[in-house]
């Protein structure tokens, strides 16, 4: 059955009419050629959907830093579903959440990757560099299916654990291949970045949404970083980092009130952003309600407290312990939605790189490099006049002190429920607990609980009845 690309013939349509590439709207991508120049090529890679990751940031509803408050037990809406952890979001007969969206953008990677060779306009560098530019952005999605709907990456058993399907074609008509092993989704993540970083151009700095090199690495290691390789994941990290246009924002040069942030410089030109993903969409931005645990978390002087607006409404009908707390997703315009593209970024960013520089420095127990990084960011983040650098000399502490800082760094940005998957396999996540409008209880996350792994959409099965579930 040819349920993934059934699913984007209807995406498709959808997607089209936001890019607003007018002569691709009445073309039907069966049995079609779509694009004919290089020129097309290029505007296909400039899609909405592949430039805002929708996909990567509804992952942000399963995580522990996301507290709905109060909660309506008798909804059904597919957000709410995610929120309280649901073995399936979608009913059989509905497109499905999450997995439809990320083989669609993989349809169009797919799209260049198959056709961009017949090009005739063009020279061979011009193709090769937008072929590697699809091929980067096709790990991105892969990085992702195999992150929600494969077990987290363990040696052992990587190859026999399943993940998803490879999709490599860009016909509609053409069957869908079995579910892929964990350890094979990898090997293919890490074989298309390899394989793009030799044709990608060597800076992104006049449109950050565009491929490079340094955001090749960057996926590179974020990729090994999520299989447990701290060697590897460290060594393209610093590559990445070698980019010159790259840099750190200093938070004390005009973070000083929520009013300040449309003033930032949009992700397609920022230095601190390797490869730009907004979150969500250009023109749909939201902020996000936090628990009153993560809210006091954050330490006396830390900047990255102006994203939080404390919008608490405490009634006789509520427990005062409890309320709604806005956290101003991590960048500018999900405070006034202004629609600008000043989104937060699901992209690999500076501070990501040197955070996991940092914990692959103190997991190998080198803690001088791992101080070095952690204070990187630290500093550029605390005000001045009140900023005390980390000093310790004990591995554990100074690994703690590393994942903490992620959660205040990368709270929102696709990347804390992989964080929860990875230390959950290390014993390390408690149980999670969700709460109605009673304060009472409705749903637990318990350590090792098989909803850590997303189970395969019933719409899916449907047309594939002989693909495994998961748990």
């Amino acid at each position: 059955m040819k349920v993934l690309y059934q699913y984007m013939a209807l995406l498709i349509t959808c997607v089209l009419l936001c890019t607003g590439c007018e002569k691709y709207l009445d073309v039907q991508p069966k049995g079609k050629q779509l694009l004919v120049t290089a020129s097309d090529y290029d505007l296909w890679l400039n899609s909405e959907i592949l430039t805002y990751e929708t996909n990567a940031f509804v992952t942000v509803r399963f995580t522990d830093l996301y507290d709905v408050y109060p909660f309506n037990l008798m909804s059904s809406s597919a957000s709410d579903l995610e929120y309280r952890w649901a073995p399936q979001f979608n009913d059989a007969a509905t497109t499905p959440d999450i997995w439809s969206g990320f083989y669609a953008s993989i349809y169009y990677y797919n799209t260049v990757i198959n056709g961009i060779d017949d090009v005739k306009d063009a020279s061979s560098q011009r193709k090769q560099s937008l072929k590697a530019e699809a091929l980067l952005g096709r790990a991105f999605e892969y990085f992702y299916l195999v992150n929600l709907y494969g077990k987290p990456y363990n040696p052992a058993t990587a190859a026999q654990d399943l993940a998803v399907p490879f999709v490599q074609s860009s016909d509609i008509v053409t069957d869908v291949p079995p579910r892929s092993t964990v350890q094979d989704m990898y090997n293919h993540i890490i074989a298309d970045l390899k394989q793009a970083v030799t044709a990608l151009p060597e800076d992104n700095v006049l449109n950050r949404f565009r491929g490079s090199v340094a955001a090749a690495n960057s996926m590179l290691a974020r990729t090994y970083f999520y299989m447990g390789d701290y060697a590897n994941a460290q060594k393209y990290a610093e590559l990445a980092l070698t980019a010159p246009s790259l840099g750190m924002i200093d938070y004390n040069t005009g973070i000083t009130s929520p009013s300040a942030y449309p003033n930032w410089p949009l992700l397609a030109t920022r230095k601190d952003v390797i490869f730009a993903r907004g979150a969500g969409s250009k023109s749909t931005v939201a902020t996000i309600p936090i628990p009153l645990s993560y809210y006091n978390s954050f330490a006396s002087g830390d900047l990255r407290f102006y994203f939080i607006k404390d919008n608490r409404k405490p009634t006789l009908s509520l427990n005062p312990k409890r309320g709604t707390i806005n956290y101003v997703m991590a960048y500018p315009s999900f405070a006034n939605n202004t629609g600008n593209g000043n989104n937060a970024n699901i992209g690999p960013s500076v501070s990501e790189m040197k955070l996991i520089i940092a914990e692959a420095a103190a997991r190998s127990g080198d803690i001088t490099t791992a101080l070095q990084q952690l204070d990187d960011v630290r500093k550029n983040r605390f005000d001045t006049t009140s900023y005390q650098k980390f000093i310790s000399d004990d591995k554990v502490v100074v690994l703690n002190k590393v994942l903490d800082e992620r959660t205040f760094e990368l709270p929102f940005v696709g990347l804390r429920w992989l964080d929860m998957r990875r230390l959950n396999a290390e014993g390390k996540m408690p149980a999670v607990q969700r709460y109605d409008n009673t304060n009472t209880v409705f749903a637990t996350l318990n350590p090792n609980d098989p909803r850590y792994v997303l189970q395969i959409p019933l719409n899916v099965l449907r047309y594939n009845p002989n693909m495994p579930q998961n748990p």
